[in-house]
């Protein structure tokens, strides 16, 4: 990893699994940069504000799902080259011990339904019929007629650039809203805890 070819080892494993977080942690935090602060942007390559917006609220929501799995892994087994060391979810639980991690405290990151909606656009097409908006942006210059048609009624993905809050809609059809402010801090929080654990070694999975 980082130019560096590592043979897995029970002990050096767990570290591996919290650089892999860290350089997620790095890539999200970036996205959420651009869409936050926002940059001098090169309509050349973006076209317009949706595609713009879309690519890192899409980057963003890809590395959230990479991040839960090391700390939220559910695979109970490993391959048969591997068998012998502890399963995925087991490290899982060990780094979250470890680390004294809060699903509460990182709700956010770790919000599956968020990044589901992403992975499973072509499931969320067929729930609704088809008759459905998607790749909505709703900023001051929108109109109040096509504010009132984004924001009451089905649509998959919308960003609302004026409370910065991604909404979308989870598996069973419920509004959910991810307001970017708050998962840009819960980020850096997560990336002071894993920094942390890096300097000292901590862990102890016994």
């Amino acid at each position: 990893m980082l130019n560096e070819r590592l043979d897995l080892t029970a002990d050096n494993e767990a570290i591996l699994y919290i650089k892999m977080a860290l350089k997620n942690i790095d890539f999200a935090i970036i996205s959420l940069d651009h869409i936050l602060n926002t940059q001098d942007i090169n309509w050349d390559i973006y076209k317009d504000v949706h595609t713009y917006y879309f690519y890192y609220l899409q980057k963003t929501l890809t590395v959230c799902g990479n991040i839960a799995n090391v700390f939220y892994n559910k695979i109970p087994y490993r391959p048969r080259a591997n068998e012998a060391m502890i399963s995925p979810v087991q490290l899982s639980k060990g780094l979250r011990r470890a680390l004294n991690l809060k699903l509460s405290d990182y709700s956010l990151i770790f919000r599956r339904e968020v990044h589901n909606t992403n992975r499973h656009s072509d499931e969320r097409y067929d729930e609704y019929l088809r008759r459905v908006g998607d790749y909505n942006i709703v900023g001051e210059n929108t109109p109040d007629d096509v504010r009132r048609e984004i924001l009451n009624t089905p649509h998959l993905r919308t960003y609302n650039k004026q409370v910065q809050v991604y909404i979308t809609v989870d598996s069973r059809g419920r509004e959910v809203e991810y307001p970017l402010r708050q998962i840009y801090q819960q980020l850096f929080d997560l990336k002071r805890l894993l920094d942390e654990a890096i300097s000292n070694r901590y862990f102890n999975f016994n």
